[in-house]
């Protein structure tokens, strides 16, 4: 039964857009909301950082023209304005250069024709009509793509496509949104990669710093703190456990809480309570990323071609940071071969430096001056997800429905994307007003 519409304490864990979407919408929904980050700063896999003097995002930043939920969240923050950026990626396939480009489809079909069999292009062809057909299908959990999961996930993606298109196509799609390489996924969660594929992207004017800033005014945030406990009682959340600045933890109460944070991070937090849901949160696979960040003093690639996929090291992409940025390059280190353990200066500057020799070989870049260097670690950076994922997701819903006044949200529920964060901290808070009753009914 929910409880009289009257405000209450919500605690949302979690500073990353799958946390920020749900408590503003809470906020707006009237009720007490307060976002708890064990970081220093919000944005989470946004990676806000420094570049010289310079703001950037090491994460993600290209905005769809799909991502429906991300757009009401920076409108309702009055941080709206965005730039154009499309989607290009290039690929050399038998010496040549084969790029995607939003803005040139009839010679992006081409291309894609080109880098695997007929069966292959039909079989990615009908997925990618069934996405368009249903916007559903771009996230996990869809009815057609729990089809194909239980047809298809005895085996790997790198089993579901030939060869040529799995080392052409797929393997720099999973590695570039999952950290993963084809035998890592599944065919089941595959409607996600087709879905990035197949959209427009833009980027926001001022970058996300000005969103933090204006959400911070609305919602207060503790930094650097810490959840290590859900507490439970009566099959009721009543709290948590908390240390800020490595104090030891302390109970703090709230009336529900919205737990926006990576599969491996909510299983910890659940541990002590739900043991059996933490064992389950903890079998989601992340893999690492690294992304260095350098700045030159004239242009590397041209608005034509604008990012490189490469097939072998450990780049497996670089790329330029804005359309019209093209002199700063962001560098991709992930799939199995860039899973880095060396960090040291010297060990970045020479694959920097192997890489813009792969850039004047294969594109003709020019020999530049760096001007600037960041270098951004994640342990771990990007879900791939699970085999027969929906049935983890049924199973995961159905443990916490048995716990009043608790939801889930982030990367794993609908996917990596920033809108399927979104999506996820959206609906998660609609569930916990429909259980508080809401002072305000609509957001």
């Amino acid at each position: 039964m929910s409880l009289e519409p009257t405000q209450r304490r919500v605690a949302v864990v979690g500073g990353g857009i799958a946390g920020l979407t749900a408590a503003l919408r809470l906020e707006l929904l009237g009720h007490d909301v307060e976002v708890i980050e064990a970081d220093s700063t919000l944005g989470g896999r946004f990676g806000l950082d420094k570049l010289g003097d310079r703001p950037v995002m090491t994460g993600g930043k290209n905005i769809g023209r799909e991502y429906h939920t991300f757009r009401w969240f920076t409108a309702e923050l009055g941080c709206d304005a965005y730039d154009s950026f499309g989607y290009n990626a290039s690929r050399i396939k038998d010496g040549q250069l084969l790029t995607i480009d939003s803005e040139r489809r009839g010679q992006t079909l081409k291309n894609i024709r080109r880098m695997g069999s007929a069966r292959d292009f039909a079989r990615l062809a009908s997925m990618a009509a069934r996405i368009r057909a249903d916007r559903r299908n771009r996230f996990l959990g869809s009815r057609y793509f729990t089809g194909v999961s239980r047809k298809h996930d005895h085996a790997p993606l790198s089993e579901f496509f030939g060869p040529e298109l799995t080392d052409t196509l797929i393997r720099p799609m999973v590695i570039r949104n999952n950290g993963a390489e084809p035998h890592e996924v599944h065919p089941g969660t595959f409607g996600t990669n087709i879905a990035m594929l197949l959209d427009h992207y833009d980027q926001l004017s001022g970058g996300i710093q000005p969103v933090l800033e204006a959400f911070a005014k609305r919602v207060p945030v503790r930094l650097d703190a810490r959840v290590t406990d859900l507490e439970i009682r009566d099959g009721k959340v009543t709290g948590l456990r908390i240390s800020e600045a490595g104090a030891e933890p302390r109970t703090t109460d709230y009336d529900a809480v919205v737990l926006a944070t990576p599969a491996y991070a909510t299983a910890e937090i659940v541990r002590s309570a739900r043991p059996r849901l933490a064992g389950r949160l903890a079998d989601v696979r992340y893999f690492p990323s690294t992304v260095v960040l350098v700045e030159y003093d004239r242009d590397i690639f041209t608005h034509e071609v604008r990012a490189l996929a490469m097939d072998d090291g450990p780049c497996t992409n670089a790329g330029s940071y804005g359309q019209e940025e093209r002199h700063i390059v962001r560098y991709t280190y992930s799939g199995s071969e860039g899973r880095l353990t060396d960090l040291g200066p010297e060990n970045i500057d020479r694959l920097t430096s192997r890489t813009e020799e792969r850039l004047r070989t294969h594109l003709g870049a020019p020999r530049a001056e760096r001007v600037n260097l960041l270098v951004k670690h994640w342990k771990a950076a990007y879900s791939g997800y699970l085999p027969y994922h929906a049935e983890f997701l049924a199973e995961v819903r159905e443990s916490v429905a048995g716990i009043a006044g608790l939801e889930l949200a982030g990367d794993y529920i609908q996917g990596v994307s920033i809108e399927g964060c979104a999506r996820t901290g959206r609906a998660a808070a609609g569930r916990i007003a429909d259980h508080l009753g809401s002072p305000r009914r609509t957001a």
